[in-house]
C-alpha cells in the first residue's frame, strides 16, 4: 500500500524538477461572478483592498504628476504594489485616465510601459489618442475604458471596442434596463461604478474646474469639486444644489451579475485606506455570499465615508431630488471604529493563495518536498537523509500536520500528499524548514513579471498644409440669432442646434443664399433609451437637406455614418493632442475642434493632420447635467427658457435646455481673443469658431465684425478662458 503512492509522488517530483517554470500565467478573475474592482491611492490602500476581498485593484493617483494628485505614488511604490498583488493572486490595473497634451503624452506612455513591465494586468484609459498609441506600443496589454469616456449606449460600447478596448465602464447615469441592453449586445466586457462619489455633470463632460476655478481640470485628474459649493438657482441661494449623494448599489449586485456585467467598481482612489477596506468588504460579501449590509453597516457607509448620503436612483430609472446631497450627520464616528478597520487588514494575511504540498521520505535517500499553486508555479526542496529506526518514527499524519501550517503567509495549504516510509526519524523543525523554503520559492516565482511586448513609439503625426486664411465658423444656440445681418458678415460654416433644424424653426435661408454651409449640432449625450429618438432626429435632418453634423460623442458615429452625414468633431471629443487629431481624422471626421483646456500655444503646436478649428470667442460649456437642475431647485421644469445660476463669488452661469431634459451650463465669462489675433492667426488653424449663447442678435453681429477687424467692439465680462494658462498637464 505504501509503494503505490510513493512511486506516484516521486514521479511527480521528478516531473516538476525537470519542468521549466519561468512562465508566469496571467491572472484571471473568477468565472461567472462579478469582478470587484477596488481603488488604491497608496500602499496602505492596496493592502486594505487586497485583504478585504478585491479581485482587482486600480492604482493611479499622483502617478502622472507627483505632488499634484490627491495622493502621491511614485514608481517604486507602484512596483511594490504590483508585487504585493501578484503574490496574493489579486489583479492590478494602472489608471492613466487624464487627457494628455503633446508634451505629457510621451511621459504617460513611458509610465504605461513601466507599469506593463512591472506586471500590471491592465491599463485604465480615456484619451483616444493615447489609446491609439498604446495599441501600437503595447499590443498585448488589455486596455479598459474609464467611466469618463461617457459610454451611454450599445453604439458607444461598439466604438470603444473599435478603439481596441477590451472592457469599458459605463456611465453611472444609466438604468438597470439600459445597462442590461448594453451588456447583452456589447462586443467587449462592461462594468459600472457601484459605489462612490457621483458628479452632477454627465460622465466626462465637466470643464468647470478648468474654466472657472484655478484651471484645475477633472480631465487632468485634479478636480477640486467646485460643483459642491453654494449656488443660486431661480433667484435664491441654495445650499448645494449641484452636490450629489454617493452612488450605492450594494442591494443590486445579484441583478447586475445576472444581466452579464463583467465588473463592479468602487470609486475613490483619493479616499482613505479605511474607506477602501470597509466598502470593499461589504461589496465582496454582497457578491460572493449574496448578503446585503445591516442597517448599522449602511449607517457607517453613509456617515463615516459618505457625508452627502447614499442613492441608487440612476439604476432604478427614477432620478430625482433624493439623489442630491443630504445634510451631514450630527453624530461623530469614534476613532475606535477606524482603528478596528485598520486592524482588520494590517499585519494579517486574509487574502491567501491555495497551494498543494508533497513529501516523500525513504530510507537511504534525501527527503523530497514539493509545492504547486493554482497558477502552475512549482517548487522542490531536497532535505537531508532521514535516519532508520528500530522503533516507530515520524508518521504521515505528523508531516501533514506540519505542512498544513501556512498561517501568517500569503498561502493556504489545501492539500498534502505524503509518502513516508515507516520507522524513519525526521525532526519537526526540518519539515518546517522545508515548508518555509517551498513557500518562499513559490512566492519568488509569483513575484516574477511576464515578458511584455513593447513596440516603438510612432513618429509624431504630420500636419496638413494650412496655407490661407482660416474659415469663419459661427455657432448659435437660439433661432433669433440667425439674422440676415449676421449672414451678411460672410461666415463659411454655421452650426445650428439639430433640434431647431429638424423642426424647421431656424431660418437658415440668408446664410445659404450667401454660400455658407450649415451643420447640425447634435447633442453630446444620448443614452441607450434615447437612440430611437436620435435616429428620428437624423432622418428629419436628412429630410430638410442637412448634410453635415457636429458631434461631441463617439457613440453617435454609427448612426451619423448610417445617415450619410459629413462628421465634424466638437469640443466634447477632448482633442488635446496630435495623436487624437490623427485618430479622429482616420475615423472619418472632416474637421475637429481643439480642446478648450489647452493653452493657445499648445493649440498652435498641434500637428493638424485633420482640419482643426479653435473656439476663439464665446462662453465655453462647463458641464452637461443629467438632471434638470432648474426643476430640482424650483420644483418645476422651466428650462425651455434660458436661465442662470450664480455662485457665492458673484459669477453667473447661463443654463440652457439640452437634449433629453438635461442642462448645458456655460462659463460665466466669455472667452475673447480678438484683441490679440496673433494668438491664433499663425496657429495653422482651418477654422475659427465664434460660439454664441446669451448674446443678442446685435451682439452676435458686433462680435463677428470685430473678428473680421471691422470694429473695436469689446464684450463685457471677457477673459482668455483656459488659453492663457491651460488646464492639462504639460
Amino acid at each position: 500500500m505504501f509503494y503505490g503512492p510513493l512511486l506516484f509522488i516521486i514521479k511527480w517530483i521528478i516531473y516538476i524538477t525537470l519542468e521549466r517554470h519561468d512562465r508566469v500565467p496571467a491572472m484571471a478573475a473568477r468565472v461567472g461572478m462579478l469582478e470587484l474592482l477596488a481603488p488604491a491611492g497608496s500602499m496602505d490602500a492596496v493592502m486594505a483592498a487586497v485583504q478585504s476581498g478585491a479581485d482587482t485593484i486600480y492604482i493611479g493617483e499622483g502617478l502622472t504628476a507627483p505632488g499634484k494628485g490627491e495622493r502621491d505614488m511614485d514608481r517604486d511604490a507602484l512596483s511594490e504594489c504590483l508585487r504585493y498583488c501578484r503574490i496574493r493572486g489579486c489583479r492590478a490595473a494602472v489608471s492613466l485616465c487624464a487627457l494628455y497634451t503633446d508634451e505629457s503624452l510621451p511621459k504617460a506612455l513611458e509610465l504605461a510601459v513601466f507599469a506593463a513591465r512591472e506586471g500590471a494586468n491592465a491599463l485604465v484609459v480615456r484619451d483616444v489618442g493615447f489609446i491609439d498609441l498604446l495599441r501600437r506600443v503595447l499590443p498585448d496589454m488589455p486596455l479598459w475604458g474609464d467611466v469618463r469616456l461617457g459610454v451611454d449606449s450599445l453604439a458607444g460600447a461598439a466604438a470603444a471596442a473599435a478603439m481596441g478596448l477590451s472592457r469599458v465602464l459605463l456611465s453611472p447615469e444609466l438604468s438597470l434596463e439600459q445597462i442590461a441592453a448594453i451588456a447583452k449586445g456589447s462586443p467587449i466586457q462592461t462594468g459600472v461604478v457601484v459605489h462612490g462619489p457621483v458628479c452632477v455633470a454627465h460622465s466626462g463632460q465637466c470643464y468647470m474646474g478648468a474654466l472657472a476655478h484655478e484651471h484645475k481640470s477633472d480631465n487632468a485628474m485634479l478636480c477640486t469639486r467646485p460643483c459642491r459649493g453654494r449656488f443660486s438657482l431661480g433667484g435664491r441661494m441654495d445650499e448645494t444644489p449641484l452636490a450629489m449623494a454617493d452612488q450605492c448599489l450594494v442591494d443590486h449586485m445579484e441583478a447586475l451579475e445576472t444581466i452579464g456585467l463583467a465588473c463592479a467598481v468602487i470609486e475613490g482612489r483619493g479616499r482613505s485606506p479605511e474607506y477602501v477596506a470597509y466598502a470593499t468588504r461589504i461589496y465582496a460579501r454582497a457578491i460572493r455570499e449574496k448578503l446585503t449590509p445591516s442597517e448599522d453597516e449602511r449607517g457607517y457607509l453613509q456617515n463615516a465615508f459618505g457625508a452627502t448620503g447614499l442613492s441608487d436612483g440612476y439604476l432604478n430609472g427614477e432620478p430625482g431630488q433624493e439623489m442630491f446631497a443630504q445634510p451631514a450627520p450630527a453624530d461623530r464616528i469614534s476613532g475606535r471604529f477606524y482603528s478596528e478597520i485598520r486592524k482588520s487588514y494590517r499585519g494579517s494575511e486574509l487574502r491567501r493563495v491555495p497551494v498543494k504540498l508533497y513529501a516523500v521520505m525513504r530510507a537511504g535517500q534525501p527527503a523530497l518536498f514539493a509545492a504547486e499553486d493554482e497558477q502552475g508555479h512549482r517548487a522542490v526542496y531536497k532535505g537531508f537523509e532521514p535516519l532508520k529506526l528500530d522503533r516507530l518514527g515520524v508518521s504521515d499524519a505528523r508531516v501533514r500536520e506540519i505542512l498544513y501550517r501556512t498561517g501568517g503567509t500569503p498561502f493556504s495549504c489545501t492539500e498534502v500528499n505524503c509518502a513516508v516510509e515507516p520507522g524513519l526519524d525526521y525532526p519537526d523543525e526540518a519539515v518546517e524548514d522545508a515548508r518555509k523554503a517551498l513557500l518562499k520559492q513559490i512566492g519568488a516565482q509569483r513575484r516574477e513579471r511576464a515578458e511584455v511586448t513593447v513596440g516603438e513609439m510612432p513618429p509624431r503625426p504630420e500636419g496638413l498644409d494650412t496655407a490661407g486664411a482660416p474659415k469663419l465658423i459661427l455657432q448659435v444656440t437660439r433661432p433669433e440669432q440667425l439674422t440676415a445681418e449676421l449672414a451678411a458678415t460672410g461666415p463659411d460654416l454655421v452650426y445650428v442646434p439639430a433640434e431647431l433644424l429638424a423642426a424647421g424653426s431656424a431660418d437658415i435661408s440668408p446664410f445659404l443664399e450667401r454660400g455658407a454651409e450649415i451643420a447640425a449640432a447634435l447633442p453630446w449625450v444620448v443614452s441607450e433609451a434615447e437612440q430611437p429618438v436620435l435616429l428620428e432626429l437624423l432622418e428629419a435632418l436628412k429630410g430638410r437637406g442637412v448634410t453635415q453634423a457636429l458631434i461631441g460623442n463617439l457613440g453617435l458615429l454609427p448612426a451619423v455614418r448610417q445617415a450619410g452625414l459629413t462628421m465634424r468633431g466638437d469640443l466634447g471629443l477632448n482633442a488635446a493632442n496630435s495623436w487624437t487629431l490623427k485618430f479622429l481624422g482616420r475615423g472619418g471626421f472632416a474637421s475637429v475642434a481643439a480642446s478648450g483646456e489647452l493653452t493657445a500655444r499648445q493649440v498652435g503646436e498641434l500637428a493638424k493632420s485633420v482640419p482643426t478649428e479653435m473656439v476663439v470667442y464665446g462662453r465655453l460649456p462647463v458641464m452637461i447635467t443629467h438632471h434638470c437642475i432648474i426643476r430640482n431647485s424650483a420644483g418645476r421644469c422651466s428650462c425651455v427658457t434660458p436661465t442662470s445660476m450664480g455662485d457665492a463669488f458673484g459669477s453667473v452661469y447661463p443654463v440652457v435646455k439640452e437634449f433629453g431634459c438635461r442642462n448645458l451650463v456655460f462659463d460665466a465669462r466669455k472667452t475673447f481673443l480678438a484683441d490679440h489675433p496673433e494668438v491664433y492667426s499663425g496657429a495653422g488653424l482651418w477654422g475659427l469658431r465664434l460660439l454664441f449663447t446669451t448674446e443678442s442678435p446685435r451682439e452676435c453681429v458686433n462680435v463677428t465684425e470685430r473678428y473680421k477687424a471691422k470694429n473695436n467692439y469689446l464684450p463685457t465680462n471677457a477673459s482668455r478662458g483656459a488659453y492663457q494658462k491651460g488646464a492639462l498637464w504639460s
